[in-house]
């Protein structure tokens, strides 16, 4: 059997279906005004380290990586600690686990789409994806640390099945994410070199499997 790591989260793949219009300033909140930016802007790139404690293994692992994000479209390249690529073209996500010393072999790749199955994996989509955080997330609270806004959201619907929701504003920029899954695992994931591109890379998010990968329909 094929052994594929399908990473926690996806990014980016509900903008498709929202407006891209900015709303007047006068009537959102900070945040929604940082995640408007993040949702209009034509290429938004990013380094990002994201930590996973297990709470059933007991064991912590880090995944360090670049992410590239615009509007309905995204593309996560991570390094460390394989080789991995998660690509949304707008319409199918792409999950691609490159060989490695301990997994040999071609290609493996992962095929699938959007639905309710998935929603967990794209949270971030979710988050982003929409005119207003309040549309889908509950703001319980904020708290103003050093030179940071931190924001606590519980998600209105249980099908991303996610809590304890923390985002970091720092600069006008997402600087970091962190929430616990429906079996109590803890993922983090902080973002630097954060920016914001006018160019159009529509081929970023472009994918077609080597021929002799091992791809799977989910």
């Amino acid at each position: 059997m094929m052994k594929f790591i399908l990473p926690i989260l996806s990014i980016i793949a509900l903008c498709a279906h929202v407006s891209l219009s900015a709303p007047s300033s006068s009537t959102v909140s900070p945040l929604d005004a940082v995640v408007a930016k993040y949702r209009t802007s034509k290429i938004v790139s990013m380094d990002v380290v994201k930590t996973v404690k297990s709470k059933v293994l007991n064991k912590e692992t880090k995944f360090v990586g670049k992410i590239y994000l615009s509007q309905s479209k995204f593309r996560w390249d991570t390094e460390t600690p394989e080789k991995t690529q998660i690509i949304f073209d707008g319409k199918t996500i792409w999950n691609v686990q490159h060989p490695s010393a301990e997994l040999p072999g071609p290609v493996q790749v992962a095929k699938s789409k959007i639905d309710k199955n998935t929603k967990k994996q794209i949270l971030l989509a979710t988050l982003l994806g929409t005119s207003e955080v309040k549309k889908n997330f509950k703001v319980l609270k904020t708290e103003v640390l050093k030179d940071e806004k931190v924001y606590f959201l519980e998600p209105k619907g249980s099908d991303l099945q996610v809590k304890d929701l923390v985002i970091h504003i720092a600069n006008k920029k997402i600087s970091a994410v962190s929430y616990k899954d429906d079996i109590g695992n803890q993922t983090d994931m902080n973002f630097r070199n954060i920016e914001f591109g006018k160019k159009d890379k529509s081929k970023l998010f472009n994918y077609t499997p080597p021929k002799d990968a091992q791809v799977i329909t989910l």
